[in-house]
């Protein structure tokens, strides 16, 4: 767009006229001719006079800017058509300046409900208060969660709990703290967090509170929910047949070698029965461990003993070689078994025909131990992968599907994880973690 030519205002001959005036009495008074000072003087004053009123003309707009801004008014706009007005100019370089200033709250704006976005979209209550307790904005999670219209203030929750109200005033940057609560359809667990900035030339307060028990319970009810699936489908596959063949054998006459065959049927499920709720005490009997130090390279030498790697390329590599565990032995040697032999049967061929299992075992500068148990082979399809530690979830006709679930319940009871950390074309791994 072709910009508007602007003539130059009145404020640029007037300068010139001070400048000459001032110049010619100067001159005047050194050369004795004053005759001229009756010419230069009036104009000096003249102009002296104009150069105050096109300030005061400035001075007022700018400061009618000042109040518009101040009260959030962005309308106004000055005549800049040099027929108009013979401060074309200035009034086009102010119309300038309310645009950018226009343009820039528009995008605060703009950043302002984005944020607000953001926070309506967390699933966790978020209040961004100032430290005398004067709630400036909150989600409408948080205002949910203790069944309010409006939060303005921290003392609107005094009724629910005094003490989830104080913790919102003295909880300092970067602390977490659990407070409890009674509100009409019962008993909250909260867990505050909270970071403090600076913003605006005031310090705000961000909290987060979310609900301990909600979030437990919708863990808990999947957990349940997986395992009872599981545990419906092992137990009707084990008493479907002992009931069908249960009740031929009572309504039917049975020659003695049919009478057997069907007495060894019942048997054989009863067994598999027994076997699965033996795996089921093995889940919820884990001894606590009985911790005592060890070198990391005796456990996994002894693990792979235990475990068949014929025909399979076994690596290690533990850094430093020396690295120690303080642990129950026993129970991270079967959790190590446990984990071979799942690479040992889902380990595949690469392209030059070898088959390989790798250890790797690091330690980081906060002394956090990091031990992974890599194969080759193809990635386990997501909806497998997502029920890897299930109890009792197996895609192997032969398997219990325990393994995983015990060593993960193990890895835990040390205060540590093990999580499925690789599931790639080339590269599948499951790495614990310990302190």
């Amino acid at each position: 767009m072709k910009r508007r030519k602007i003539p130059y205002p009145k404020i640029f001959s007037t300068v010139l006229v001070v400048i000459l005036a001032a110049a010619g009495s100067t001159a005047a008074c050194m050369t004795a001719r004053y005759s001229v000072l009756v010419l230069t003087i009036p104009a000096l004053l003249l102009a002296t006079r104009t150069l105050c009123s096109i300030y005061g003309e400035i001075m007022k707009r700018l400061n009618f800017i000042f109040n518009a801004i101040r009260n959030d008014d962005y309308t106004f706009r000055f005549a800049d058509a040099p027929a108009v007005t013979e401060h074309a100019l200035i009034n086009y370089s102010l119309n300038r300046i309310k645009e950018v200033m226009d343009a820039a709250k528009l995008q605060l704006r703009e950043k302002e409900r984005y944020f607000e976005l953001i926070m309506e979209c967390a699933d966790i209550g978020i209040i961004t208060l100032l430290k005398n307790g004067a709630v400036l904005q909150a989600n409408s999670k948080a205002v949910r969660l203790f069944g309010l219209p409006r939060l303005s203030h921290v003392d609107q929750l005094r009724p629910f709990s005094p003490e989830l109200a104080d913790t919102l005033l003295r909880i300092g940057c970067g602390e977490h703290r659990a407070v409890e609560c009674a509100i009409e359809t019962g008993r909250l667990a909260l867990s505050i967090s909270c970071a403090d900035l600076q913003f605006d030339r005031r310090e705000l307060r961000i909290v987060t509170i979310g609900d301990i028990n909600q979030a437990m319970d919708a863990k808990e009810i999947e957990s349940w929910n997986k395992l009872t699936r599981i545990l419906t489908h092992e137990i009707m596959n084990s008493l479907a047949p002992v009931t069908s063949i249960s009740h031929t054998l009572l309504t039917a006459p049975q020659d003695a070698e049919t009478l057997r065959d069907g007495l060894k049927t019942i048997h054989t499920t009863s067994e598999r029965l027994l076997q699965f709720v033996d795996s089921f005490r093995q889940i919820t009997r884990i001894p606590a461990p009985q911790r005592s130090p060890f070198y990391l390279a005796e456990l996994l030498a002894e693990a792979a003993a235990l475990t068949d790697l014929r025909g399979i390329e076994f690596r290690t590599r533990i850094e430093p070689s020396d690295m120690m565990l303080y642990a129950d032995r026993t129970l991270m040697s079967q959790v190590l078994v446990n984990l071979l032999k799942n690479a040992r049967e889902a380990v595949a061929e690469l392209p030059d025909g070898r088959r390989r299992i790798g250890v790797e075992a690091t330690i980081d500068a906060e002394e956090r131990i990091s031990i992974e148990v890599c194969n080759t082979g193809d990635p386990i399809p997501e909806e497998v992968a997502a029920n890897v530690f299930t109890p009792f979830f197996t895609t192997k006709t032969e398997g219990s599907g325990i393994g995983l679930a015990v060593s993960r319940q193990i890895v835990r009871l040390h205060g540590g994880t093990l999580r499925l950390t690789h599931n790639t074309t080339d590269r599948i791994a499951f790495t614990i973690g310990m302190e």
